[in-house]
């Protein structure tokens, strides 16, 4: 291709990076030969790999059908992405298996909702990949990117308290890192807390596990979920039964994202999500360049709405 449009290797290279100046009629020539042998410029990769980097970071998503449903999770993914974007980094999401084990990563992103446990890790850790684990299991090495899910419950089980509550359960998620935070805030403020049943952030499935629940003679009056989507099932399924939210159940949860299924607006905890994501994308950055990388604490805020109310008199 050089050699067709007249010039040599390294002024044809610069045509195409623009990294230095080259005057517009040799990369007319350039581009203009390229064009006739059909060559598109050299390979980015190839490019990225002899500096030792391929562009591109990874993030572990658990099941991806679960990541897309997930409206904790969108506002997290977005953030990552236009702040690794504007960087030139692109991301590959991996669900959690082995397979992905030795990929040319500059970094990895664990987990933004997925397992505890993930095989390629001590690949990551052999090879030296810069990990930053979001809401994850405490792996050696790795950067965290946290918010506080302990003092966000508490503040809810506080509020729920004030309110004269004193028999309340609780729908948990599967078991993970947040999952045990959120629990034992609650059990800071109702040490006996009935479980309802781990259950996945799903409408449907918070609909059956309370309903199910209440089935088998479950009693309470305030129902403490650790999402959103958790509450918003239970408040359908109160309603279902002919139950008042908050009259005779109080509802709350956890994330502060929409809950289009409902009017009305629920008590819940409001995690920074968008902040979340930009805060792990940048300390991605700062492990690719080397840098000494501090751990990230985000703080939370209740939001107090309407699905919590008095305690209903016994």
């Amino acid at each position: 291709m050089a050699a067709a449009a007249g010039v040599s290797l390294s002024t044809a290279s610069l045509a195409f990076s623009g990294n230095k100046p080259v005057s517009g009629e040799t990369r007319d020539r350039v581009l203009a030969a390229a064009g006739a042998l059909g060559y598109a410029g050299p390979n980015p990769l190839a490019r990225n790999l002899r500096r030792g980097r391929s562009g591109v970071v990874g993030v572990a998503v658990g099941r991806l059908s679960t990541a897309f449903r997930d409206p904790a999770a969108l506002p997290m993914l977005d953030a990552v992405s236009e702040v690794l974007d504007a960087a030139g980094l692109g991301l590959l999401l991996m669900p959690d298996g082995d397979e992905h084990a030795g990929l040319p990563l500059d970094a990895v992103i664990y987990d933004i909702c997925g397992c505890e446990t993930w095989g390629p890790y001590d690949d990551l850790v052999a090879r030296g990949v810069p990990l930053v684990v979001v809401e994850g299991p405490a792996w050696t090495g790795a950067t965290y990117v946290d918010v506080e899910h302990r003092r966000g419950a508490a503040e809810v089980a506080r509020h729920l308290h004030d309110l004269g509550h004193r028999r309340v359960a609780t729908l948990t998620l599967d078991p993970s890192h947040p999952q045990r935070e959120r629990e034992a805030g609650l059990r800071d403020v109702y040490p006996d807390a009935e479980v309802i049943g781990p259950c996945a952030s799903d409408l449907e499935a918070a609909q059956l596990a309370v309903g199910a629940w209440w089935d088998r003679g479950g009693q309470a009056t305030a129902v403490v979920c650790q999402s959103d989507v958790q509450a918003a099932g239970v408040v359908l399924e109160a309603r279902r039964r002919g139950m008042a939210v908050p009259h005779d159940v109080s509802v709350a949860g956890f994330d502060g994202v929409a809950t289009p299924w409902l009017d009305v607006e629920l008590t819940t905890v409001v995690q920074p999500l968008a902040e979340k994501g930009r805060a792990t994308a940048r300390a991605v950055l700062s492990r690719i360049a080397g840098e000494v990388t501090e751990d990230v604490l985000l703080p939370v805020r209740m939001r107090v709405g309407g699905s919590t109310g008095t305690a209903p008199t016994v």
